[in-house]
């Protein structure tokens, strides 16, 4: 593996398997990790990063206590490499006929951990139906990197409220949303089966803090009506609640899909709110460079078919 020789106007030209090379080690951080990712000894690694860096005049990456940290030339080049692969790649699809019925392809999908425990049940009966061989993997994308991670292929679609996002990336609707309360059964708040504002407001509340979260318009609503909620707690993660929650008197503002979840763990109830909290809609996103893709296309679609009536 290595570069050619400059053109008689001087530019290198870069072989491709170093392209593939050079995302290997960013993305794993590790000249080991990318061997084993190409299937290549360290030594041909070590090779091809050399003649990377002879190639950029740019050291790349450099060791430390974690591993290889990619310089800001690596950082740059990299960003370019990813999305001229993930172009290039695109092409091998249309070497062929796409077949859900035998195809093995590993589809990625974007979506936060309340996401997983509502979509991914139904999701994978369903691709376990329609295309038996093929696999799923989730990823936790930060709302603020989606859509470079759909751009560059890392992920294939993404699902979840992401309004931000629509002039952006191509939505397809899925269902609309409403937020409620989740609190203990039996809550001293929830007096005769309802939620008052007074009490609403006295309340403890869990706040939910994640990167993987969209739901900031929901803060941003209670805040432009003068609605401040004491939190009393801030987790990185939802999938901790139902039990800190069922044995404590705090309450969450959580979808009202994920609350019904929650609440068939036992020892929880929801209720509405005592503030007016418009309606959101859930979608699955892609990305133009790659919406058109048969697999791409057509894996939307089976999300579409197997959400739509949760």
């Amino acid at each position: 593996m290595a570069a050619s020789a400059p053109d008689a106007g001087g530019a290198h030209r870069l072989d491709l398997n170093l392209v593939r090379l050079m995302v290997a080690v960013f993305e794993t951080g590790s000249v080991s990790l990318a061997a084993e990712r190409l299937a290549l000894t360290q030594p041909t690694v070590s090779y091809g990063l050399a003649k990377l860096r002879q190639s950029y005049g740019d050291a790349l990456f450099v060791r430390d206590g974690r591993g290889m940290t990619p310089t800001p030339r690596a950082e740059q080049i990299y960003a370019a490499f990813q999305e001229a692969l993930a172009c290039i790649d695109s092409t091998q699809e249309l070497a062929g006929p796409f077949v859900p019925a035998s195809t093995t392809r590993r589809f990625r999908v974007a979506m936060s951990d309340i996401g997983g425990l509502c979509f991914l049940p139904p999701l994978m009966a369903h691709l376990r139906r329609v295309a038996p061989q093929a696999n799923l993997e989730v990823l936790q994308v930060p709302v603020d990197t989606l859509i470079e991670q759909l751009a560059s292929g890392k992920a294939d679609a993404a699902v979840g409220n992401l309004p931000m996002l629509h002039d952006k990336l191509r939505n397809r609707p899925l269902f609309r949303e409403h937020y409620v309360c989740l609190m203990a059964r039996g809550h001293a708040a929830a007096a005769h089966g309802e939620l008052s504002l007074a009490a609403f407001l006295a309340t403890p509340h869990v706040l939910v803090s994640s990167p993987f979260f969209a739901h900031q318009r929901m803060e941003e609503t209670l805040r432009a009506q003068g609605v401040h909620r004491k939190i009393a707690l801030r987790i990185p993660h939802f999938t901790i609640l139902p039990g800190l929650i069922a044995q404590s008197d705090l309450i969450a503002i959580l979808p009202s899909r994920v609350a019904r979840v929650f609440e068939s763990y036992g020892g929880l109830q929801s209720l509405p709110l005592p503030v007016a909290i418009p309606e959101f809609e859930v979608c699955v996103h892609t990305h133009a460079y790659h919406a058109a893709q048969p697999a791409v296309h057509w894996f939307a679609g089976q999300i579409v078919s197997a959400l739509q009536d949760l």
